[in-house]
């Protein structure tokens, strides 16, 4: 997380989350714990530290060629839409 970003809690379930900022005005709620990723082009949706979203899987600890990304805030929630 850059500079503008910053953590807080869910209004709705209390969770610590993440507010990552990118662009003009744009903001996403994330999950506040980064998870390790491997791409996956049929795998849940992920949002990379700048903001980009990423598919993939959440990878089993000493796998190579992860990444760290956050889950969308909005998909553990546990608030329907």
């Amino acid at each position: 997380m850059n500079g503008r970003d910053s953590f807080k809690r869910c209004r709705v379930c209390g969770k610590p989350i993440g507010i990552i900022t990118f662009g003009v005005y744009r903001k996403v709620l994330v999950d506040a714990e980064a998870v390790d990723v491997v791409p996956d082009p049929h795998g849940e949706e992920f949002v990379r530290i700048d903001g980009s979203k990423i598919r993939g899987v959440e990878a089993e600890p000493g796998t190579l060629q992860t990444e760290p990304a956050y889950r969308p805030h909005r998909k553990t929630c546990g608030v329907d839409e």
